[in-house]
């Protein structure tokens, strides 16, 4: 599995991480095909998860929430500074109505709401923002701009196959608090010369390679992380034992009215989950309160 690479430089102005994230978008691929526009969105902000994900604490998380008024409805990203994560999409099957080009159509004009997981705090932060483009890269940009009021660069690209994803990755560029204008001036002049991302994937470049010319013009220092991506959705029966819980008695007493089996199946990776009747009566039988 891939690693993500980071870098700070020296003078800690600026950090960047960058990944090649083609396995761990197919093994989301693996458990539920989905079509090439979703497939590319859903490749898109789960590697976008990983990159920010990995720039917080361990045992910390980011979650990417988008959603919009566009045929694929949501998507949603999770991930770890660990590197495990996950996606799922609203409409696996979605596509662009005919003559339209533009993949943020997909999710056309929505919100983007991200979830971040803080040391000693029980409760995440929320922060929302409309979506800009809805190419996911452009809004994950706009959300790190409008939330720490500092330049950032967010580039992904996924390139979609008959079956799962040909290539993935991307990297974020983000300028810290106390840049200089002079960093600022030379980044916006290295632009015209950074490539094409895509073209890079599609050549086999690594993760380093695809910020090469970032690396090759400020004094950055690698730093170590670790741990090697991997896709893991957390399902198990006694989640949605809670899930169903959480429904309360009433509904659960129409389910066992109906006498048919309670079928589940997880956003993530499409596992089934059967519940039969007698195992909906147990979990009922457990809400009801005990006799003193």
């Amino acid at each position: 599995m891939s690693k993500i690479k980071k870098y700070i430089t020296r003078d800690g102005s600026m950090r960047i991480a960058a990944v090649i994230s083609t396995e761990i978008a197919n093994e989301a691929f693996s458990f539920r095909e989905a079509s090439p526009l979703v497939k590319t969105l859903m490749s898109r902000a789960v590697t976008g998860a990983l990159l920010m994900a990995s720039q917080m604490k361990e045992n910390l998380a980011v979650g990417l929430h988008f959603t919009g008024i566009g045929p694929v409805k949501e998507i949603f990203a999770e991930a770890r500074y660990e590197g495990k994560a996950k996606v799922y999409a609203g409409d696996r099957g979605a596509e662009l109505v005919p003559g339209e080009t533009h993949l943020g159509a997909g999710l056309g004009e929505g919100f983007l709401e991200v979830v971040r997981s803080l040391p000693f705090q029980k409760e995440p932060h929320r922060g929302t923002v409309g979506l800009l483009t809805g190419e996911i890269g452009e809004d994950i940009a706009y959300y790190l701009q409008q939330s720490q009021q500092i330049p950032c660069i967010v580039a992904l690209s996924a390139i979609p196959s008959e079956k799962g994803i040909e290539i993935a990755g991307g990297y974020i560029l983000e300028l810290m608090p106390g840049y200089s204008e002079e960093t600022l001036s030379k980044l916006e002049s290295l632009q015209p010369l950074v490539g094409s991302l895509t073209q890079k994937l599609k050549t086999g470049a690594q993760a380093e390679d695809l910020i090469g010319i970032y690396l090759d013009h400020f004094d950055f220092q690698e730093i170590e992380h670790p741990f090697e991506l991997s896709y893991e959705c957390g399902c198990s029966l006694e989640r949605v034992e809670r899930s169903l819980l959480l429904l309360g008695p009433s509904v659960l007493d129409d389910m066992i009215t109906s006498q048919e089996d309670a079928v589940i199946h997880c956003e993530f990776c499409g596992k089934e989950y059967r519940l039969k009747v007698p195992h909906l009566s147990s979990l009922r039988d457990s809400l009801r309160a005990p006799l003193h």
